[in-house]
């Protein structure tokens, strides 16, 4: 325990107490009370009212904000909740635990009060430190402010540049109607589809999913459709396409960000679609005729995820395309999708609301997939973008 000489030495070797003249220092060391508190002992939580304020004698605490460690103290004369002395009925604003052994000096606010009524030097003294402390806060939380809401504005700009990134309308062809969606998990996500029209009778469709979603994936979703648009200009062809997206990728492989895909060029005169997948979700192929669904699986590893092999050859395979046959393209945010009990929405769950939802329009069956997954979220947060793509011979 220590003595009423060592409080008071201690006392006036705080911030809080240094400008508190000695005689009426002497009042708050006869109100200060010495107590102890174990390892893991919780002095207070986030949402008390406060109603003393705690002086670190030894030992050492933490700092909680909504459970989570932010900073421990462990500095002798650290002053612990000294605002619940002037904010009274405020509710504490973290949690604090104790995270070793420690000794404590405790002032309740109404012994502080009655000490205070003897002595106006002591409130002089005292308001005098935490007047500087209020502003040095106030300074630090404007500033956190003025870059918080930089960042906003920058991430609202971003998603405007990305959004802009998709087509502005859907094909509308006799034998080719799009429906396209794409919601990113952030407000800057990782997902892009494109429609290009190579020649009156032949169109192409894009989807690529750049992993994880933020700055770094919505940069490389932006020079994915640069170099896209840019290489279709000379030669649209599957191998071209492909190894000039690869390119792209292969700019980050130090920076471990990679993408998968999938290109898609329907030749509606010749009724036949040519595709590639590079590590994408496997595509689904409704056949009319025949009331099935076909996979059309990947063929290659994601783009930018290992240095390409000089013998590395792109190909693209060739399958019908009939009178009410439809494609859907999609990326993994859907089918790895969980609901409250973190169970998968899944491939087979997929397969089969396409299969009934197959007669309806490409937006009718858009809408139908989206909401089905809707309702297996049961409301659960996104953990990754959702993009969708379906295409149909009406």
């Amino acid at each position: 325990m220590l003595s009423e000489q060592q409080k008071l030495t201690f006392l006036q070797k705080t911030d809080l107490f240094t400008h508190v003249p000695t005689q009426a220092l002497m009042q708050i060391s006869k109100i200060t009370q010495e107590q102890d508190y174990p390892a893991g002992h919780i002095l207070f939580r986030e949402g008390d009212e406060g109603d003393s304020l705690y002086l670190i004698v030894a030992g050492e605490v933490g700092i909680l904000k909504e459970d989570t460690l932010v900073i421990t103290l462990a500095q002798t004369g650290a002053c612990i909740g000294e605002m619940a002395l002037i904010e009274e009925s405020e509710p504490r604003s973290a949690t604090i635990k104790i995270t070793q052994d420690t000794t404590m000096l405790r002032i309740s606010r109404d012994d502080f009060y009655h000490a205070m009524s003897q002595d106006f030097l002591i409130a002089r003294g005292m308001f005098r430190v935490l007047n500087a402390k209020i502003r040095a806060d106030l300074s630090e939380r404007f500033n956190v402010i003025r870059q918080e809401v930089a960042r906003q504005e920058s991430m609202r700009m971003a998603a405007e540049v990305q959004q802009s990134l998709l087509p502005s309308e859907e094909i509308n062809h006799p034998q080719l109607v799009t429906a396209g969606y794409c919601q990113p998990a952030d407000s800057v996500g990782g997902d892009y589809y494109d429609y290009l029209q190579l020649s009156a009778d032949r169109f192409a469709i894009f989807l690529g999913d750049v992993m994880g979603h933020g700055y770094h994936s919505a940069m490389l979703t932006a020079m994915t459709k640069s170099g896209l648009h840019t290489q279709i200009q000379f030669d649209s062809s599957i191998p071209a396409v492909i190894n000039a997206i690869n390119r792209v990728a292969e700019h980050h492989i130090q920076s471990w960000i990679y993408l998968t895909c999938c290109y898609v060029i329907i030749d509606l005169a010749n009724q036949k679609l040519e595709f590639a997948n590079a590590g994408h979700p496997s595509m689904l192929l409704y056949r009319a005729a025949t009331q099935e669904i076909i996979e059309l699986e990947s063929q290659f590893m994601p783009l930018g995820l290992l240095p390409t092999e000089e013998n590395t050859t792109f190909y693209g395979e060739e399958v019908a395309w009939y009178p009410g046959d439809a494609l859907v393209l999609y990326s993994d945010g859907i089918t790895e999708a969980g609901n409250l009990a973190e169970e998968l929405y899944g491939d087979d769950r997929l397969r089969e609301i396409v299969l009934a939802s197959a007669h309806l329009s490409p937006p009718e069956i858009k809408q139908a997939i989206l909401a089905d997954l809707e309702v297996y979220r049961q409301g659960s947060p996104m953990g990754d973008d959702v993009t969708l793509v379906v295409a149909k011979w009406l």
